[in-house]
């Protein structure tokens, strides 16, 4: 099984340094960890009493990006929009893909992985896998695959 982390690099260079890309928000993804192979749900066993096991779940976060000059002007746009997107049940990541100078990197074309993706957050709260997945990959991880 590939890990879940993955090392992302981008390469900047001109008008679209670091500085200049701005966050707009961020996409959170509850994910359930499934075999590439058969496609089935994994899980992890708490030694030889335990036969149902649980679910392997990660929290993946995608950024929904823009240039720091256009950052004001699609921030005030999603504010003024936003509450029309959640009545039509839409999320940031569809805000994304309707305004041209946005970036979400869902978009981007990375390779995805197979993962089923919850339609709502796990019981526990985010704190728990999100302290559980830096003390695994560390707090340089910036994409999880």
């Amino acid at each position: 099984m590939r890990a879940l982390a993955v090392e992302f690099r981008i390469r900047y260079w001109g008008g679209v340094s670091k500085r200049n890309i701005r966050t707009l928000g961020i996409y959170r993804q509850y994910k359930i960890r499934v075999c590439r192979e058969c496609h089935r749900i994994l899980r992890t066993f708490d030694g030889y009493h335990d036969c149902t096991g649980s679910y392997i779940r990660y929290i993946r976060d995608d950024p929904v990006v823009v240039f720091a000059e256009d950052f004001d002007l699609v921030r005030n746009i999603f504010q003024s929009f936003k509450s029309r997107l959640r009545d039509e049940h839409l999320t940031i990541v569809d805000f994304s893909r309707m305004c041209p100078l946005t970036l979400c990197t869902l978009d981007l074309g990375l390779p995805m992985d197979d993962d089923l993706v919850m339609a709502g957050p796990f019981e526990e709260p985010d704190e728990y896998f999100l302290r559980r997945q830096r003390e695994a990959f560390g707090r340089e991880t910036e994409a999880i695959a």
